[in-house]
Protein backbone atom coordinates (compact mmCIF):
# COMPACT_ATOMS: atom_id res chain seq x y z
CA UNK A 1 0.00 0.00 0.00
CA UNK A 2 1.41 3.38 -1.00
CA UNK A 3 1.58 6.33 1.40
CA UNK A 4 -0.98 8.19 -0.76
CA UNK A 5 -3.45 5.29 -0.57
CA UNK A 6 -2.94 4.93 3.18
CA UNK A 7 -3.51 8.67 3.69
CA UNK A 8 -6.67 8.57 1.56
CA UNK A 9 -8.06 5.62 3.53
CA UNK A 10 -7.29 7.42 6.79
CA UNK A 11 -9.10 10.55 5.62
CA UNK A 12 -12.11 8.49 4.56
CA UNK A 13 -12.16 6.73 7.92
CA UNK A 14 -11.89 10.04 9.79
CA UNK A 15 -14.89 11.20 7.79
CA UNK A 16 -16.73 8.06 8.82
CA UNK A 17 -15.84 8.69 12.48
CA UNK A 18 -17.18 12.22 12.23
CA UNK A 19 -20.40 11.02 10.67
CA UNK A 20 -20.83 8.14 13.15
CA UNK A 21 -20.86 10.43 16.15
CA UNK A 22 -18.91 12.49 18.63
CA UNK A 23 -17.72 9.40 20.55
CA UNK A 24 -15.64 8.02 17.68
CA UNK A 25 -14.13 11.41 16.94
CA UNK A 26 -13.19 11.81 20.62
CA UNK A 27 -11.50 8.39 20.64
CA UNK A 28 -9.61 9.29 17.47
CA UNK A 29 -8.50 12.62 18.95
CA UNK A 30 -7.36 11.00 22.19
CA UNK A 31 -5.40 8.35 20.30
CA UNK A 32 -3.61 10.84 18.04
CA UNK A 33 -2.96 13.28 20.89
CA UNK A 34 -1.58 10.56 23.16
CA UNK A 35 0.91 9.47 20.52
CA UNK A 36 2.01 13.04 19.75
CA UNK A 37 2.78 13.90 23.37
CA UNK A 38 4.38 10.48 23.97
CA UNK A 39 6.57 10.34 20.87
CA UNK A 40 7.81 13.88 20.18
CA UNK A 41 11.18 14.12 21.89
CA UNK A 42 11.20 10.36 22.57
CA UNK A 43 13.96 7.90 21.66
CA UNK A 44 12.34 6.69 18.42
CA UNK A 45 11.69 10.30 17.37
CA UNK A 46 15.40 11.11 17.65
CA UNK A 47 16.25 7.82 15.96
CA UNK A 48 14.22 8.70 12.86
CA UNK A 49 15.58 12.27 12.85
CA UNK A 50 19.26 11.25 12.90
CA UNK A 51 18.92 8.22 10.62
CA UNK A 52 17.22 10.40 8.00
CA UNK A 53 20.31 12.64 7.91
CA UNK A 54 22.61 9.68 7.31
CA UNK A 55 20.58 7.56 4.89
CA UNK A 56 17.73 7.65 2.38
CA UNK A 57 14.77 9.41 4.02
CA UNK A 58 12.09 7.31 2.33
CA UNK A 59 13.83 4.10 3.43
CA UNK A 60 14.05 5.34 7.02
CA UNK A 61 10.41 6.43 6.91
CA UNK A 62 9.29 3.05 5.53
CA UNK A 63 11.18 1.06 8.14
CA UNK A 64 10.22 3.23 11.11
CA UNK A 65 6.55 3.52 10.11
CA UNK A 66 6.23 -0.24 9.51
CA UNK A 67 7.65 -0.91 12.98
CA UNK A 68 5.35 1.61 14.65
CA UNK A 69 2.22 0.35 12.89
CA UNK A 70 3.12 -3.25 13.75
CA UNK A 71 3.73 -2.31 17.39
CA UNK A 72 0.40 -0.47 17.43
CA UNK A 73 -1.34 -3.58 16.12
CA UNK A 74 0.32 -5.77 18.77
CA UNK A 75 -0.59 -3.27 21.50
CA UNK A 76 -4.22 -3.17 20.36
CA UNK A 77 -4.29 -6.97 20.43
CA UNK A 78 -3.06 -6.89 24.03
CA UNK A 79 -5.74 -4.32 24.77
CA UNK A 80 -8.45 -6.67 23.47
CA UNK A 81 -7.20 -9.41 25.80
CA UNK A 82 -7.17 -7.26 28.97
CA UNK A 83 -11.00 -7.01 29.41
CA UNK A 84 -11.21 -10.82 29.26
CA UNK A 85 -8.98 -10.98 32.35
CA UNK A 86 -10.54 -8.08 34.27
CA UNK A 87 -14.13 -6.75 34.33
CA UNK A 88 -14.57 -3.79 31.98
CA UNK A 89 -15.42 -1.34 34.77
CA UNK A 90 -12.22 -2.15 36.67
CA UNK A 91 -10.24 -2.08 33.44
CA UNK A 92 -11.53 1.45 32.84
CA UNK A 93 -10.46 2.45 36.36
CA UNK A 94 -6.93 1.08 35.76
CA UNK A 95 -6.71 2.93 32.43
CA UNK A 96 -7.79 6.18 34.09
CA UNK A 97 -5.15 5.73 36.79
CA UNK A 98 -2.51 5.11 34.10
CA UNK A 99 -3.36 8.44 32.43
CA UNK A 100 -3.11 10.27 35.75
CA UNK A 101 0.18 8.50 36.51
CA UNK A 102 1.76 9.45 33.17
CA UNK A 103 0.53 13.03 33.58
CA UNK A 104 1.88 13.31 37.12
CA UNK A 105 5.20 11.71 36.15
CA UNK A 106 5.73 14.11 33.24
CA UNK A 107 4.81 17.14 35.36
CA UNK A 108 7.13 15.92 38.12
CA UNK A 109 9.99 15.61 35.59
CA UNK A 110 9.17 19.06 34.22
CA UNK A 111 9.20 20.65 37.68
CA UNK A 112 12.51 19.10 38.71
CA UNK A 113 14.28 19.54 35.37
CA UNK A 114 16.83 22.34 35.12
CA UNK A 115 16.39 24.35 31.94
CA UNK A 116 16.20 21.84 29.06
CA UNK A 117 18.10 19.02 30.75
CA UNK A 118 20.96 17.13 29.14
CA UNK A 119 18.92 15.58 26.30
CA UNK A 120 19.76 12.07 27.54
CA UNK A 121 17.50 10.40 24.96
CA UNK A 122 19.27 12.18 22.11
CA UNK A 123 22.72 11.27 23.48
CA UNK A 124 21.72 7.63 23.88
CA UNK A 125 20.44 7.46 20.29
CA UNK A 126 23.63 9.07 18.97
CA UNK A 127 25.74 6.46 20.80
CA UNK A 128 23.64 3.60 19.41
CA UNK A 129 23.92 4.99 15.88
CA UNK A 130 27.68 5.35 16.21
CA UNK A 131 27.83 1.62 16.96
CA UNK A 132 25.59 0.96 13.96
CA UNK A 133 27.92 3.01 11.74
CA UNK A 134 30.89 0.90 12.87
CA UNK A 135 29.04 -2.35 12.08
CA UNK A 136 27.98 -1.11 8.65
CA UNK A 137 31.47 0.21 7.87
CA UNK A 138 32.93 -3.16 8.80
CA UNK A 139 30.34 -5.23 6.94
CA UNK A 140 30.84 -3.21 3.75
CA UNK A 141 34.64 -3.38 4.12
CA UNK A 142 35.18 0.35 4.47
CA UNK A 143 38.54 0.70 6.20
CA UNK A 144 39.08 1.79 9.79
CA UNK A 145 35.57 1.23 11.16
CA UNK A 146 36.74 2.18 14.69
CA UNK A 147 37.82 5.65 13.61
CA UNK A 148 36.04 6.50 10.36
CA UNK A 149 36.68 9.74 8.54
CA UNK A 150 33.90 12.02 7.33
CA UNK A 151 34.56 10.79 3.80
CA UNK A 152 34.08 7.19 4.85
CA UNK A 153 30.80 8.08 6.57
CA UNK A 154 29.64 9.76 3.36
CA UNK A 155 30.56 6.65 1.38
CA UNK A 156 28.55 4.56 3.81
CA UNK A 157 25.23 6.15 2.83
CA UNK A 158 26.00 5.36 -0.81
CA UNK A 159 26.96 1.70 -0.39
CA UNK A 160 24.36 0.48 2.13
CA UNK A 161 21.43 -1.14 0.24
CA UNK A 162 17.98 0.38 0.64
CA UNK A 163 16.56 -2.84 2.08
CA UNK A 164 19.23 -2.85 4.79
CA UNK A 165 18.39 0.74 5.74
CA UNK A 166 14.70 -0.18 5.95
CA UNK A 167 15.51 -3.21 8.11
CA UNK A 168 17.79 -1.27 10.48
CA UNK A 169 15.20 1.50 10.89
CA UNK A 170 12.51 -1.12 11.46
CA UNK A 171 14.33 -3.22 14.06
CA UNK A 172 15.75 -0.28 16.02
CA UNK A 173 12.37 1.47 16.12
CA UNK A 174 10.50 -1.71 17.08
CA UNK A 175 12.88 -2.50 19.93
CA UNK A 176 12.83 1.13 21.06
CA UNK A 177 9.03 1.10 21.30
CA UNK A 178 8.73 -2.10 23.31
CA UNK A 179 7.52 -1.25 26.81
CA UNK A 180 7.46 2.46 25.98
CA UNK A 181 4.86 4.92 27.25
CA UNK A 182 3.14 5.00 23.86
CA UNK A 183 2.73 1.20 23.86
CA UNK A 184 1.20 1.17 27.34
CA UNK A 185 -1.10 4.04 26.33
CA UNK A 186 -2.22 2.19 23.19
CA UNK A 187 -2.97 -0.97 25.21
CA UNK A 188 -4.91 1.10 27.74
CA UNK A 189 -7.00 2.90 25.13
CA UNK A 190 -7.83 -0.23 23.15
CA UNK A 191 -8.88 -2.00 26.35
CA UNK A 192 -11.75 0.42 26.94
CA UNK A 193 -12.44 2.01 23.55
CA UNK A 194 -13.20 0.84 20.00
CA UNK A 195 -10.03 -0.96 18.96
CA UNK A 196 -10.20 -0.15 15.24
CA UNK A 197 -10.43 3.60 15.90
CA UNK A 198 -7.66 3.44 18.51
CA UNK A 199 -5.47 1.60 15.99
CA UNK A 200 -6.15 4.23 13.34
CA UNK A 201 -5.57 7.17 15.69
CA UNK A 202 -2.36 5.80 17.21
CA UNK A 203 -1.03 4.87 13.75
CA UNK A 204 -1.78 8.39 12.49
CA UNK A 205 -0.09 9.90 15.54
CA UNK A 206 3.03 7.81 14.93
CA UNK A 207 2.95 8.73 11.24
CA UNK A 208 2.82 12.44 12.09
CA UNK A 209 5.69 12.21 14.58
CA UNK A 210 7.89 10.22 12.20
CA UNK A 211 7.21 12.67 9.37
CA UNK A 212 8.10 15.63 11.60
CA UNK A 213 11.29 13.89 12.75
CA UNK A 214 12.44 12.99 9.24
CA UNK A 215 11.68 16.39 7.75
CA UNK A 216 13.20 18.25 10.69
CA UNK A 217 16.28 16.08 11.10
CA UNK A 218 18.81 16.55 13.87
CA UNK A 219 18.41 20.36 13.71
CA UNK A 220 14.84 19.98 14.97
CA UNK A 221 15.93 17.33 17.48
CA UNK A 222 18.42 19.76 19.02
CA UNK A 223 15.83 22.55 19.19
CA UNK A 224 13.19 20.51 21.01
CA UNK A 225 12.86 21.54 24.64
CA UNK A 226 12.49 18.39 26.71
CA UNK A 227 11.15 20.45 29.59
CA UNK A 228 8.39 21.96 27.45
CA UNK A 229 7.55 18.54 26.00
CA UNK A 230 7.16 17.16 29.54
CA UNK A 231 4.92 20.08 30.56
CA UNK A 232 2.63 19.78 27.55
CA UNK A 233 2.56 15.98 27.77
CA UNK A 234 1.74 16.07 31.47
CA UNK A 235 -1.15 18.48 30.96
CA UNK A 236 -2.56 16.44 28.06
CA UNK A 237 -2.45 13.17 30.00
CA UNK A 238 -4.13 14.80 33.02
CA UNK A 239 -6.87 16.14 30.72
CA UNK A 240 -7.37 12.66 29.25
CA UNK A 241 -7.50 11.28 32.79
CA UNK A 242 -10.23 13.79 33.69
CA UNK A 243 -12.14 12.87 30.52
CA UNK A 244 -12.01 9.19 31.44
CA UNK A 245 -13.06 10.02 35.01
CA UNK A 246 -16.09 11.87 33.67
CA UNK A 247 -16.95 8.93 31.38
CA UNK A 248 -16.66 6.56 34.34
CA UNK A 249 -18.95 8.70 36.48
CA UNK A 250 -21.53 8.97 33.70
CA UNK A 251 -21.30 5.27 32.80
CA UNK A 252 -19.82 5.74 29.30
CA UNK A 253 -16.87 3.45 30.06
CA UNK A 254 -18.80 0.96 32.13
Amino acid sequence: MSLRTFTLLCLLYIGYCKESGEKHLKILTQSIGSMLVSEIGDKTFFLAAILSMKFNRLAVFAGATAALVLMTGISCAFGIIVPTLLPRFYTAIVVTIIFYFFGAKLLFDWYHMENDGDKEELKQVEMELEELDKKLLSSHKIIDPENPSEGQKSNLSAVVPIQQIIWQAFIMTFLGEWGDRSQITTISLSAVQDTDIVFLGCSLGHLMCTTIAILGGKLLANQISEKTVNLVGGIVFIIFGLMHTYDLMTGHLD
